[in-house]
């Protein structure tokens, strides 16, 4: 489990689309580790995880869900899983041409290499792909995925330069810009930790999307990050897309789940969130986090 800093998690309580009061609460945030996950080593996370002293709660992300009730009392805590997602991933398999071949059909890699050659063609004669890695290169990155961003949907989570900066800092950041016409069209943001490149977002350029730009940075980019040594897996992190869907060779059930110490004001918080989130989808089924909840959870 990967201890991050600490935050404040505003808990909103909203009953038919109406804000009512939030409440402050300041927990400790911790994540399971894909390859952990997928070696089984993470599967007792949620339980013996203890609450730190000196906040609320513990906020839990990207644990494997299996199946757990949605509001949970248990021993010393009061629990409730806030989003229940699929968690997709890519594991490498060695080559770039064994990924392909393990993850799409004959008919699907020579469509592939039919919208590389249309790119081609329209933005040639050759790909522009521009890697960005160094800190004095960030300001640039940021500057275009802004301007992306404003003629296409982002995919992921926002990107501050101040993260970027200190990923590049560290010799983690491995950032992508496909160019074509003079201008960038699609945008790829990834960080690495140890075997584990973390998906943070992509852009596509809406008038590009018919010369398949996003995919071909996609496909292009993979090639490129695990060529170098020590990559293992691609974590898309929980959360449903189809660019997710089109890319990852793996899929989890994962969750987060706020734990909060067992007392009568926590057991109250937690009933009434979970009463007011359960009302507002009815049927049975899960919970909506609302947006401010999840912005958290990404």
């Amino acid at each position: 489990m990967n201890q991050l800093p600490d935050r404040v998690l505003p808990l909103p309580f909203i009953w038919r689309g109406k804000r009512l009061f939030s409440v402050r609460l300041r927990v400790a945030v911790g994540e399971a580790a894909l390859p952990d996950v997928l070696t089984g080593q993470a599967a007792q996370a949620l339980t013996q995880q203890p609450i730190p002293p000196g906040v609320d709660g513990l906020l839990l992300r990207c644990v494997v869900d299996p199946g757990w009730r949605t509001h949970t009392l248990r021993d010393d805590s009061v629990a409730f899983v806030l989003s229940r997602d699929v968690w997709h991933y890519l594991a490498w398999t060695g080559r770039y041409e064994d990924f392909l071949e393990g993850r799409y059909s004959a008919k699907t890699r020579e469509s592939y290499a039919r919208d590389e050659a249309r790119f081609l063609e329209r933005c040639g004669p050759a790909l522009d792909l521009r890697e960005y890695r160094e800190p004095a290169q960030v300001g640039e990155f940021i500057g275009h995925l802004a301007g992306l961003r404003g003629r296409g949907r982002l995919v992921g989570r926002p990107v501050e330069s101040a993260m970027l900066l200190a990923a590049a800092q560290r010799g983690e950041l491995r950032a992508f810009l496909l160019w074509a016409d003079g201008q960038p069209v699609a945008g790829l943001c990834l960080t690495a930790v140890g075997e584990v490149l973390h998906y943070l977002c992509s852009v596509e350029h809406d008038d590009f999307r018919p010369w398949s730009a996003g995919t071909v940075l996609h496909l292009q980019a993979i090639r490129r990050v695990f060529a170098e040594p020590g990559f293992h897996y691609m974590d898309f992190r929980p959360g449903e897309c189809e660019v997710k869907r089109q890319f990852a060779n793996g899929a989890l059930r994962g969750a987060a789940v706020l734990s909060l110490r067992r007392t009568l004001r926590n057991r109250l918080l937690l009933g009434l969130y979970g009463f007011l989130q359960g009302a507002s989808r009815g049927g049975g089924l899960q919970p909506a986090a609302p947006d401010e909840v999840r912005e958290l959870l990404i």
